[in-house]
């Protein structure tokens, strides 16, 4: 079996660029760029500097403290196309200007054809499983928020396996009364080793704005991202949101410089304490479309 091969299947199917994987010397763990939670993936990702719950934190850990209440948890199920999956669990608690957390997400992708050479009858098949867990702090300064995430990532792919430590960093501040700023830097860490060979991680630095225009009761909110990799290209993602007195959310989002990924779209429903968000991601190239679920309980 060819890692490496692999490795470039499981890129496909979650709708990563091929080109990740293009070079045996460049990142792995493509699963780090699986986003969580369904706001942001209706929002096309664009939430470096717009905080909605602690799914939040996955963009940037400084918008942690950024929700309704004193704690908070979430969990999600996203389905990507039949065979892969990604399960995810989150929690946060304020206490005073300290805001505490984690995740915890478990991924895998079955039905990969074990072969020798590409000629050759598959002797069986194989899949990739994964996880990710994180501790997370913020801190409230005033007008300006730090936050932290420190992960550990696990991938299993056939009998190959390999593991590394790693941390996100942001900032987020308030501009002006209408507009919000933020930025993270993630993925910093060891390189996960294969085999006999490491492989680097693909280091991601996100910088974004959050408008909520006064004159529409900032009931609206307009989002934008830009998003640089250390081995692939730039991505620009943008968004906008509408709430109604805390009843119900929709949302919309389209990101550029992507192979597969095109419009996102969702919405929530907010019931007493809990808030019941969807959000539909469309493929091209006959890849299919994803469907995200988060149920999110404030408390």
């Amino acid at each position: 079996m060819n890692l490496k091969l692999s490795s470039l299947a499981l890129a496909v199917l979650i709708g990563l660029p091929a080109s990740v994987f293009a070079d045996a010397g460049r990142s792995t763990f493509a699963f780090l760029r699986i986003g969580n939670g369904s706001r942001p993936a209706a929002l096309a990702e664009a939430v470096t500097a717009s905080a909605g719950d602690v799914t939040s934190a996955f963009y940037n850990p400084a918008l942690l403290g950024g929700f309704r209440g004193n704690n908070q948890i979430a969990f999600m199920h996203n389905q990507y196309f039949s065979d892969v999956t990604l399960d995810y669990l989150a929690f946060a608690g304020k206490r005073d200007r300290f805001t505490i957390g984690g995740y915890l997400a478990l991924g895998g992708v079955g039905g990969f054809e074990r072969r020798d050479h590409p000629d050759t009858i598959p002797s069986g098949e194989f899949g990739e499983d994964n996880f990710v867990a994180a501790a997370s702090l913020a801190y409230d300064f005033g007008s300006v928020n730090a936050g932290m995430n420190l992960k550990y990532a696990y991938e299993k792919i056939d009998y190959a396996s390999a593991s590394a430590p790693m941390f996100d960093a942001g900032l987020s501040a308030a501009i002006t009364d209408e507009l919000t700023g933020g930025a993270a830097i993630k993925n910093v860490g060891g390189e996960p080793r294969f085999g006999d060979r490491n492989y680097p991680l693909s280091r991601e630095y996100r910088l974004g704005v959050a408008y909520r225009p006064l004159y529409l009761q900032q009931n609206v909110t307009f989002v934008a991202d830009g998003v640089a990799y250390s081995d692939l290209d730039s991505k620009l993602n943008f968004g906008v949101e509408y709430n109604y007195q805390r009843y119900f959310a929709l949302r919309g989002g389209y990101g550029t410089g992507y192979d597969s990924r095109g419009v996102s779209l969702g919405g929530g429903i907010f019931y007493r304490k809990f808030v019941f968000d969807y959000a539909f991601v469309a493929y091209k190239n006959d890849i299919g479309n994803a469907h995200r679920f988060t149920v999110i309980a404030t408390f």
